[in-house]
């Protein structure tokens, strides 16, 4: 009778040329890509190869000591990777635990254990939210697209309900993969998937808030088009909302004075764009002691690069005028007044659309508070406008510093006006709730007659309720309805919950695109779409894990494998 194999007495051991020839290495007595960092089942040649030129064939590309570098790198970052973590358990366990210190060392860090009690905490977090979204009486959702390393378009819907009692929750709804066209009718269907998977109905989504592309915003299949008839079919309706934050934007692009930016960034280019010319420059900043000791190179794709390049550009112009000048370069800053004058206002206009830009992204803000912003900016572009006609500098202190000439303010009058009617144009969608926005934020001076009749006679008994109005001037709009009657006010209380539910931007799905490409990069390509959406949803979430209950839910703990 044939003696029976024993694998575990089996002598195959890894061999060194293995990390150049497929990029494996033996960690803990296992063969590990050090590509994608999983391991074979098997110690064997053929293993390791398969896997090799079925996954990463592409670096096939790399020879000889390229190669040999290549797989230098990636052992190095991967053991600094496992040594971060343990180092890291290490000092919590000591500092937080020291009686456990030794209980601690013997948790696995394997990549199948963290794997799974990120997929276990991730889902703990999705049945919360299923659980929260049986209470909701109005939910909104939030939707943006955009693409991963590896080419894959991915759409982010979050969800913000509210329930009976007043309490909100905010939390990433899914991640969906789109496979092939991303039209609007493809969004609509990735929608339609995550609301059926918390069982949320149509008929209490009230509102939209998506990044006004084409696809999500199109009249007839767009996205929001419709969802709106979806739920107009089941007998509700929603607001749909381009997100504020990027409207702003569009609207900051239409200032004008295009030429002028162009040439500052041509500027910057000629100093930074060589090694040698960029060194010699920050050597002569700190020479003469500048303020600033660089200059940024201005990204298109960030608005607030903008001010920030243009004004540090202003403030170092003579020392780049100067340096420019000694190391004789091709290109200069012109001469020409006019086009100084033209800076120092773009420098002022551009510092005040990053202050509204920056308010507009701070956390925990209810809709009404984002349009107050755009609100007070607008009057600010007025009063700005009235200012330049009298000759007055005080809110323009970069054109005051250049003794701007009198012609030149009719010309920038005319361009903040130009500016104000493109707020005008941009936000259309939200003056279409305006009224609903007014009683929300000022219930207590809005006028009865100007609100539906079915809210009439509640409000009127609102306004007279006395300890309301003093609980109102006390406390932020978010703490203060919750203290609203329900049985007394159900119809304003309604409209509150509405209002309360809506995003007023899409922000929040911006931050989570930052952190997917921070978590989905080059060497972690292969990354899944589950496992994705499980690292997001644990680094967005404000719902806390179950830790107790998942421990229960634990047949025994494994202690290392």
């Amino acid at each position: 009778m044939e003696r029976q194999r024993q694998w575990h007495t089996d002598k195959r051991h890894f061999k060194q040329k293995w990390e150049d020839d497929y990029f494996f290495a033996e960690i803990s007595s296992k063969a590990v890509c050090l590509i994608c960092q999983q391991s074979v089942a098997v110690l064997k040649e053929y293993n390791i190869r398969r896997h090799y030129e079925t996954k990463h064939a592409v670096f096939s590309r790399y020879k000889g000591e390229a190669r040999k570098k290549t797989s230098s790198e990636l052992l190095s970052k991967l053991r600094s990777q496992q040594a971060t973590l343990t180092r890291c358990l290490s000092t919590a366990s000591s500092i937080m635990c020291p009686s456990q210190e030794r209980v601690f060392s013997q948790i696995s860090l394997s990549r199948n254990t963290v794997t799974r009690r990120v997929e276990d905490l991730s889902r703990d977090i999705r049945d919360q939210l299923t659980v929260k979204s049986r209470d909701f009486v109005a939910f909104s959702l939030a939707c943006d697209e955009s693409t991963d390393i590896s080419d894959s378009a991915q759409l982010l819907v979050f969800v913000r309900g509210i329930n009976a009692d007043m309490e909100i929750t905010q939390e990433l709804a899914g991640l969906e993969t789109l496979r092939g066209t991303t039209k609007g009718e493809d969004l609509f269907a990735a929608v339609s998937r995550v609301l059926d998977k918390y069982n949320l109905s149509w008929d209490k989504m009230v509102g939209i808030t998506t990044d006004g592309a084409p696809a999500m915003i199109g009249k007839k299949a767009g996205l929001t088009a419709l969802i709106s008839q979806k739920v107009s079919e089941c007998g509700g309706k929603v607001a749909q909302y381009h997100c504020i934050l990027h409207q702003e934007q569009l609207c900051a692009k239409t200032i004008g004075l295009a030429d002028v930016v162009r040439d500052v960034v041509k500027i910057i280019n000629c100093i930074r764009s060589k090694a040698l010319s960029h060194s010699q420059f920050r050597a002569f900043l700190d020479e003469v002691d500048a303020q600033y000791k660089d200059i940024l190179y201005h990204q298109e794709v960030r608005w607030l690069s903008r001010g920030t390049v243009l004004k540090i550009f202003f403030e170092l112009r003579q020392l780049i005028a100067e340096f420019l000048s000694s190391a004789s370069r091709d290109t200069q800053i012109p001469t020409d007044k006019r086009w100084i004058f033209d800076v120092a206002f773009m420098v002022d206009i551009t510092d005040l659309l990053n202050n509204l830009n920056v308010k507009l992204q701070g956390k925990e803000q209810i809709i009404t508070e984002l349009f107050d912003h755009i609100k007070a900016f607008q009057m600010k572009l007025q009063l700005l406008c009235r200012h330049l006609s009298a000759g007055n500098f005080a809110h323009f202190p970069s054109l005051r510093d250049v003794n701007v000439e009198v012609d030149r303010l009719p010309e920038y009058g005319e361009l903040l006006s130009n500016l104000n009617k493109e707020f005008d144009l941009r936000f259309v969608d939200f003056k279409k709730t305006a009224g609903d926005m007014e009683l929300f934020s000022q219930p207590f001076s809005v006028s009865p007659d100007s609100v539906p009749e079915h809210l009439q006679m509640e409000l009127i008994e609102f306004q007279c309720d006395t300890e309301l109005r003093r609980k109102f001037v006390s406390l932020p709009l978010r703490d203060f309805y919750p203290h609203v009657s329900k049985q007394r006010y159900p119809q304003m209380r309604k409209n509150e919950q509405v209002m309360l539910s809506l995003f007023g931007s899409t922000y929040i799905c911006e931050q989570t695109f930052s952190l997917m490409n921070l978590n989905k990069i080059k060497l972690r390509g292969t990354l899944t779409d589950s496992h994705l959406q499980d690292i997001l949803t644990l680094s967005v979430s404000k719902l806390q894990p179950n830790i107790q209950s998942l421990i229960k839910s634990k047949d025994q703990l494994h202690v290392s494998h």
